[in-house]
This record gives structure tokens, sequence and C-alpha cells, in this order.
């Protein structure tokens, strides 16, 4: 039997793979940081788990030899003669996902990212002008925002620019892809869409999309109980475990199993600071408190006697 000829494509792409491997994660762990950074500034001293940047891939070689040979099928690109012909005709074989918990933090990050990269101090660069499928939806429901950047590798053959894609999403708006299968029905998938497919897939992400701005507006009110919380009770001292706790507030529970919050303002004055602090840094779970009770129309506050020591080192 005669072997089949080798493709000059895969050998451009495995030759491409072998030059630039080390350069490519590098420039992941760059625009992580990058990233990362953005996500601090922006969550300074709240839920840092509103914005996560750790889900990041390289492309699999025979998946970006596909793309390749899809695109000079549809006539969109011309057969590649060298690897960085192949490098140039794809913008995605470096890749991080950026997940939202919310619409508002999306938003927040996506603004940030456009400032820091249009800044003319910023060493990273966008590849070309970011696309919002957030604001402007895919016919298919699809949302994300989608950016390219350049980011610089330093390499012993000299600075080499690397191409990062990055995927701005909420949760559900990633949860979409999997739930619709899009994966399967996108351009060069196995299924090809049926008009039925395609009304529940859209369907799906307005009700997705509705879901997102429900829980925004919970959140939002969320933040104004625990930001603005009433004044200090002056009730009898009842004795409280703590359940739940995070940079802005606990959660505790009660003898007679009430939960009240245990709001950022409370801490701060029991731990005498008068600096910002959070709330994780002073109490922890399966801690016991003492504080007074504050029953509000909105909610149920627990307020910290101090004092109150730091657990966590500076």
């Amino acid at each position: 039997m005669t072997a089949p000829e080798a493709d000059p494509l895969d050998d451009l792409v495995e030759e491409l793979y072998t030059d630039r491997a080390r350069a490519w994660e590098a420039a992941l762990v760059t625009a992580q940081t990058f990233l990362d950074t953005i996500a601090d500034e922006i969550l300074d001293n709240l839920d840092r788990d509103r914005l996560n940047a750790d889900t990041a891939r390289i492309k699999d070689p025979a998946r970006a030899a596909d793309k390749i040979r899809r695109r000079i099928a549809e006539g969109r690109i011309d057969m590649p003669r060298t690897p960085d012909d192949v490098a140039s005709a794809l913008s995605d074989i470096v890749g991080v996902k950026v997940l939202c918990k919310s619409p508002r933090d999306l938003t927040a990050f996506t603004e940030k990212l456009v400032q820091a990269c249009e800044s003319a101090h910023c060493p990273i660069d966008f590849a070309e002008t970011p696309v919002d499928y957030v604001t402007y939806p895919k016919p298919s429901g699809y949302r994300a925002f989608h950016a390219v950047l350049v980011v610089g590798v330093a390499t012993h053959q000299g600075i080499v620019s690397v191409k990062v894609e990055v995927q701005v999403k909420t949760r559900l708006q990633d949860a979409w892809g999997e739930l619709t299968h899009e994966d399967m029905y996108k351009p060069g998938g196995a299924l090809k869409p049926t008009e039925r497919h395609s009304e529940y897939a859209t369907s799906m992400a307005t009700l997705l999309a509705e879901v997102d701005a429900m829980a925004d507006t919970l959140a939002s009110q969320l933040e104004e109980l625990t930001t603005a919380a009433g004044a200090q009770a002056s009730g009898p001292t009842i004795r409280v475990r703590v359940v739940r706790t995070g940079p802005r507030y606990a959660l505790a529970v009660a003898d007679d199993g009430r939960r009240g919050l245990i709001p950022a303002r409370s801490v701060k004055d029991a731990a005498k600071s008068r600096q910002r602090i959070k709330v994780d840094h002073y109490l922890s779970v399966g801690q016991h408190v003492d504080v007074t009770v504050d029953d509000t129309d909105d909610a149920l506050y627990y307020n910290v006697v101090g004092p109150l020591e730091r657990t966590k080192p500076l």
C-alpha cells in the first residue's frame, strides 16, 4: 500500500508550532497577567472571583490546519507558503477567556481593557478593532466581547509579536455555547443548524441575557445593603457563628437559626481601622463573634461588638 503524500500545510503548521511554542506560552502568561491587573484595579477590595482570566489555551495544531483549509476553500485566504503566513492567517492560535459574574462586570472590564490598550504607555496593543458581540449579538444569539492583543515576547532572535485572542463573557453567555452545542453547529462543525435549532439557540440567548440582567440587579441591591447598612443597634448582645465570608460582608447565623449580614462598615468600626478593610481578613468561617442586632425593613444586620483583630497577615 502506498503511503499518503505529506500535506504541505501540515508541514508548515508543524514548523510554526515548533518554532513559536515557547513564545506563545510566554505570551499567554503575559496576557493573563495583564488582564489580571485590569481585574484587580476594577475589583479593588471586592470579590475577585467576579472576573476570572484563568482559562487559556494554545489551539491544537490539527484544528489550526483544518481552519486554514476551510478558509482556503471559502476563498478567504490563499494557500500559505511559509509558517509566518499561517500565523498571519489565524489570530486565535493563542487565546484567553475572561469570565465575568455579571454584565456590569463585563462592561467595566471591557471599558478598562480598551482604555489600557489605547494608552500611549501600554506595551500591549490591539491587533485590530475589538468586536462587541454583547451590544450587537450574532444572529445565532452568541454574545461576547472579542479582542486580539499584540504581545511582545523576548526571544534569542529578538522581540516576537504574538497575537492573543481575548474573549470576555459572562458565565451564562459562556454556558450558552455548551447548552446549544455551538461547537457542533459552527462553520466547519459536524452538524448544520436547522431553522428549529436556530430559533431555540436565539431564544435561549435572549432568556439567558434576561437572567444576566436580573442577577445584575440583585447584585447591585446586595452591594447597596452591605455598604449602606443602618446605624449600630443598642440592643442586647448575642453570639453568632460566621458561615460565609468575603471582602465586602460576612454571613452569620444565631442560635435561633436567623441569618444576618455583617457588613464591612461594622467590621471596620470593630477593628478601629481608618482604612478600607476586607471582611475576610478579620472574620473566618466557623468563627464566633458577639454582635448587636439591627433588624431593618431591607435586611437583618449583625454589627460586631469590638475589639476585633485581623486574622490574616498583611
